[in-house]
């Protein structure tokens, strides 16, 4: 049952569109799945960045940075997507990659993806 609240999460008093902690959304689905490759990938690269690697980025970063997406943004992406997300606009704020850098990367990806018939 969706929550009755004249609010949504983001209107209501104190409570960013992120946080729905106690508000009643529905049935969570028990069944556990298997990460995808991408999915286990994301938190690797989250580990070698975060505090058991090379401590570019911390946990409170993080979370800001998921915070600071965007409602639509936000609810668009799903939990792996705003974690790949976030840390991107992070390495972006502190200067260790250019946006440039990331869209010739990204280029690249998908050029040898298509090639390899991916």
């Amino acid at each position: 049952m969706k929550d009755q609240s004249p609010f949504t999460p983001g209107q209501e008093p104190g409570r960013g569109y992120h946080d729905i902690g106690g508000l009643d959304y529905g049935a969570v689905n028990p069944n556990v799945s298997e990460a995808l490759p991408w999915e286990k990938l994301s938190i690797v690269i989250g580990n070698v960045l975060g505090v058991n690697g090379s401590k570019v980025i911390r946990t409170d970063e993080v979370r800001r940075s998921r915070e600071e997406l965007g409602e639509q943004l936000y609810n668009e992406l799903g939990y792996f997507e705003r974690g790949i997300e976030s840390t991107r606009s992070l390495l972006v704020e502190k200067g260790v990659l250019t946006e440039a850098e990331i869209e010739s990367s990204m280029k690249e990806i998908a050029e040898n993806m298509a090639r390899d018939g991916r």
